[in-house]
């Protein structure tokens, strides 16, 4: 049984012809499915972007002082 994140990543496999990068590069931007297309929660791939950032305000404050 595939978990619901799955099952929308192997739609749009299905719908872009099986073509991963197709599924990063998707137009259909109204469609439904569009912000979980890479198998990952939209809150989730914020999150960790906001992490992500804070870490290299970091990063380069550190190198800054140096």
């Amino acid at each position: 049984m595939l978990t619901p994140l799955k099952a929308i990543r192997k739609k749009c496999l299905e719908c872009s012809n099986y073509q991963y990068k197709e599924v990063e590069l998707c137009p259909i931007k109204d469609c439904p499915l569009y912000p979980y297309r890479l198998g990952k929660r939209p809150s989730t791939i914020k999150g960790n972007a906001k992490k992500h950032e804070i870490a290299n305000d970091i990063l380069i404050e550190g190198v800054k002082d140096d």
